[in-house]
């Protein structure tokens, strides 16, 4: 395994501990706005890991 590769992978799962953390703060608000940018953070993470584990994958594999 390529060791840059797995950096990348650990420093996504620090920084998605910490984005979920504050994602979930955010959902806990009363305010509905706060609840809307909670949810649109949430997808963004959502995005942003399925390509970084993709483009992850695809330079491992090869």
């Amino acid at each position: 395994m390529k060791p840059q590769y797995l950096l990348i992978l650990g420093l996504l799962l620090i920084a998605d501990i910490f984005a979920y953390t504050e994602v979930v703060a955010l959902i806990r608000k009363p305010s509905d706005t706060s609840v809307i940018v909670g949810f649109l953070l949430l997808a963004v993470l959502i995005v942003v890991n399925i390509i970084v584990i993709r483009f992850t994958l695809s330079r491992f594999r090869s």
